[in-house]
């Protein structure tokens, strides 16, 4: 999964359109792109959203919790020792 659909420059090139009507070759290879692709990021942004949902139902919206640093310190350590242990033998 990607972060984005934009890069920054695409972001810029679009909102001066959609501001003051500044279109380039760039802008127009925009255009094209968002005529291809629409259908599909529509449909995976729906998906998104009912997954987004349903963890936010299921409480798990915020994520798992963490380990105490103090102890995943400590879980760290020992499993350096096993490691180093198994490099010896």
């Amino acid at each position: 999964m990607r972060g984005y659909l934009f890069t920054d420059r695409d972001r810029e090139r679009l909102r001066a359109w959609l501001e003051s009507g500044v279109e380039d070759d760039g802008t127009r290879m925009l255009f094209v792109s968002v005529r291809r692709n629409l259908n599909r990021i529509t449909g995976d942004v729906g998906l998104l959203v009912a997954v987004a949902r349903r963890l936010q139902r299921e409480g798990r919206w915020m994520g798992r919790a963490r380990l105490p640093r103090d102890l995943a310190r400590a879980v760290r350590r020992l499993e350096e020792g096993v490691r180093l242990r198994g490099r010896s033998r």
